[in-house]
């Protein structure tokens, strides 16, 4: 139970010490009543107003499954309950004998229904003043019978009290502990997903320092050694200008690679996507990839939802690793580029790279292709890759959700190759 200020308000917990027995509590509660109605009907007391005593019981059994299913005891309903509860017992015993039997799961009840401990002896306390009248109603007035039915009920008050207030301080208890223990795991959690960012970070400054001595340095050689040859075929009259080109291409190449090498050390967000404009790289991708002799076309929409980084670049990877792919291994006359957002469903971005080359074996392991860093990229983002191929027609579709999200953030399944699980709003 969680208690508000001054332990005044009660809130049973869905993994409360009450909550999870609450089974043998309904079962013992309803064997009272049975047990009650059994001998008010066949019993040695059966008399004219038996009506009278069967007719509250199945009021009381009928109105408790639906004014006790509350987890908040500060609503109306369980309140209502344990006034009719307290009625009921009340009136019975001016009317039968067999009612003090009720008073074993009155009294639990009172402590488990009502919202504070003030609430709890205040019910107690009219529960027994109200049986006492009505048991001393039924008997007479005489001395001793009074003196004996009011020992029993103070008595039965008292004990009532007593065990009611400390099994309260109990599960108080117990729920601070399961409480300080969540607050222990949600710590340990935090404290280890620090630890992995921690670690990831290690690891991001060691991949920078290595990105930095090794491919950094080679970007800057190629540079200069292509910018000295193109020197060299300019000071030659005959040098063909293919070659010229060629070089100069290279040099280019070199640059652009040794500038994005430096961004990633310094950054670790690709320079193409940076200040988030994922369609001007998209739009770069005819200059950046030299596709040579393959026509490219590109359908992408106006304007993109908001993005993180991580979708950007998932998504400008796989394009340029598609496009390169159709470079090196497809035979192409003819790509496209697709962007669009899928109607209906979740919020999703879909790219599709389609060419026209000789298509492929995709159950094949093309270890070359590039296939697997582009499905593991997708699949860090919650995002899926699908391939299909046959000679003339090749397609790639690369689905992301549109919200940051963790490996498996939605529901769109494993990487796919093939098209027996087709992605959802993609081209067939």
């Amino acid at each position: 139970m969680s208690y508000m200020s001054g332990r005044t308000e009660r809130l049973l917990p869905a993994r409360s010490v009450w909550t999870t027995s609450m089974v043998w509590w309904h079962a013992g509660f309803y064997a009272a009543l049975a047990c009650v109605s059994y001998f008010a009907l066949f019993g040695d007391e059966r008399h004219s107003g038996t009506p009278l005593v069967i007719g509250p019981l199945v009021l009381l059994g009928a109105a408790y499954p639906f004014l006790t299913r509350t987890r908040d005891l500060r609503t109306l309903r369980p309140t209502i309950y344990v006034a009719l509860l307290v009625a009921v017992v009340v009136f019975l015993s001016f009317v039968y004998d067999g009612a003090g039997v009720l008073l074993f799961v009155a009294f639990p009840q009172v402590w488990m229904f009502t919202s504070s401990q003030r609430q709890g002896v205040a019910a107690t306390a009219v529960l027994c003043v109200g049986v006492a009248v009505g048991q001393i109603s039924r008997w007479g007035l005489a001395g001793t019978e009074v003196y004996g039915i009011t020992a029993q009920l103070v008595t039965s008050f008292v004990a009532s009290c007593m065990i009611g207030l400390w099994i309260s301080k109990v599960i108080e208890q117990s729920e601070q502990r399961a409480e300080l223990l969540a607050e222990l795991e949600a710590t340990r959690h935090e404290l280890n997903n620090a630890e992995q960012a921690r670690g990831a970070l290690a690891e991001r400054e060691r991949m920078a320092r290595e990105i930095h001595d090794t491919l950094a340095q080679g970007f800057t050689s190629i540079a200069m050694l292509s910018e000295a040859a193109q020197a060299q075929l300019r000071a030659q009259p005959e040098a063909p200008s293919g070659l010229v080109r060629s070089l100069t291409a290279i040099s280019r190449t070199a640059r652009e690679n040794l500038a994005e090498a430096r961004v990633l050390v310094a950054s670790g967000v690709p320079s193409d996507v940076q200040g988030g404009d994922l369609l001007a790289a998209l739009k770069r991708l005819p200059d950046t990839v030299h596709l040579d002799s393959v026509r490219l076309t590109m359908e992408l929409p106006d304007s993109l939802p908001p993005l993180p980084s991580t979708q950007q670049v998932a998504l400008l990877r796989t394009a340029q690793e598609a496009l390169n792919n159709v470079r090196r291994h497809s035979g192409a006359t003819a790509a496209e580029v697709l962007m669009d957002i899928p109607a209906g469903g979740p919020p999703l971005l879909r790219l599709t790279v389609s060419d026209n080359g000789q298509g492929f074996d995709v159950s094949a392991d093309h270890q070359g292709f590039g296939l697997k860093s582009m499905a593991a990229r997708l699949d860090e983002i919650g995002g899926r890759l699908q391939v299909t191929s046959a000679p003339g027609a090749t397609r790639l579709v690369a689905v992301v959700p549109t919200e940051a999200l963790g490996p498996g953030g939605t529901d769109t399944g494993p990487v796919t190759r093939g098209t027996d699980a087709p992605l959802p709003g993609a081209v067939t």
